[in-house]
């Protein structure tokens, strides 16, 4: 899942938009994301901006990026889709707009990403099934139809090699014998049948309180439930989730330009405390900010969020970003 910079929330707000989905290039420097039915494009190194109307953003191929336009659909033709290349590696001049000092605008809605699921990204495990007590029962059955089958066809086999009219005996050893290896492909293979583990949680919902002090401790608590496992898996709840402060702020510059900034102040690890009385499992852990000179200058444009992370992929995304309310200081 794409996380989109800050830059880009700041001028969809500005024109009363929001954005969507949005894209990456592979080394970090340009973002797309569709906004207003439109695309916008950031170059993050040189802080600028482009915007495409009526076209939507598919995807990046080294410094190109691809977009979509369609085509409003008549009485004799339908709609039809435009795929497009636009150039960021060299754009002639005038493509480019400078971006908008947020400082002059005010801050924008911070992107929050709540969903009611969440599948964790790391490589799936794999357990040996538990077998039923009928599972055994029918493993005997095949067990003892093996040992027959086998007996019998080897035999038969034995029987043919006397001659004359015992070759008759030839062709029932081969057939007893042929099935006496698929029983043997089969028990081997139900034995051995595995199934994945998936670590996921649905249903998921965060308790922050009215909001939060600099330099008081508060507790955050994170409710979900386990999702119903499809076929072939066996679904469970993550033992733990990380958990981080962040502050989005606009830091100034000595040559009085400015830039977007993310600190994490505070970082800790929920564990799975315990069930609620609706069946739902509990993380609780608590975050505390320490005091910071900078605080006081970055209060006007600063949004305290926190951020939730899979610890088995610690460098991916967070899964669930929420803001939190700075409360005035006691």
């Amino acid at each position: 899942m794409t996380r989109l910079h800050p830059s880009i929330a700041s001028i969809a707000h500005l024109s009363g938009q929001a954005a969507s989905y949005g894209f990456v290039s592979a080394d970090g420097r340009y973002q797309a994301a569709e906004v207003g039915g439109g695309t916008l494009v950031v170059d993050l190194w040189e802080r600028r901006m482009h915007r495409a109307p009526g076209v939507y953003p598919r995807g990046f191929e080294g410094g190109t990026l691809e977009v979509e336009g369609e085509e409003t659909a008549t009485g004799y033709l339908p709609a039809w889709t435009d795929l497009q290349r636009i150039a960021l590696a060299g754009a002639p001049d005038g493509f480019w707009a400078p971006w908008p000092d947020p400082r002059a605008a005010g801050p924008a809605p911070l992107a929050e990403r709540r969903p009611a699921q969440w599948t964790s990204a790391a490589p799936q495990a794999t357990e040996r099934m538990r077998r039923s007590a009928t599972d055994w029962i029918a493993w005997l059955f095949a067990l003892a139809a093996l040992a027959f089958f086998a007996l019998f066809g080897f035999n038969a086999i034995g029987w043919s090699l006397a001659g004359g009219w015992h070759w008759l005996w030839l062709p029932v050893g081969v057939v007893f014998s042929a099935f006496w290896g698929v029983l043997v492909l089969f028990v081997v293979t139900t034995l051995r049948e595995r199934r994945r583990v998936r670590i996921a949680l649905q249903e998921l919902s965060l308790e922050r309180g009215e909001g939060f002090r600099i330099g008081e401790p508060f507790t955050l608590r994170l409710l979900g439930t386990v999702p119903a496992p499809q076929a072939g898996e066996r679904t469970a709840a993550p033992e733990r989730i990380g958990v981080r402060l962040m502050r989005q702020s606009v830091g100034g510059e000595p040559d009085g330009g400015w830039t977007w900034m993310e600190d994490c102040r505070g970082e800790a690890v929920a564990l799975c405390d315990s069930t609620t009385r609706a069946g739902r499992l509990l993380y609780a852990c608590e975050l505390c900010a320490e005091p910071s000179p900078e605080d006081a200058d970055r209060a006007p444009l600063a949004a305290w969020f926190v951020e939730l992370h899979d610890p088995a992929t610690p460098d991916a995304a967070p899964f669930f970003i929420a803001g939190l309310r700075l409360l005035a200081a006691r």
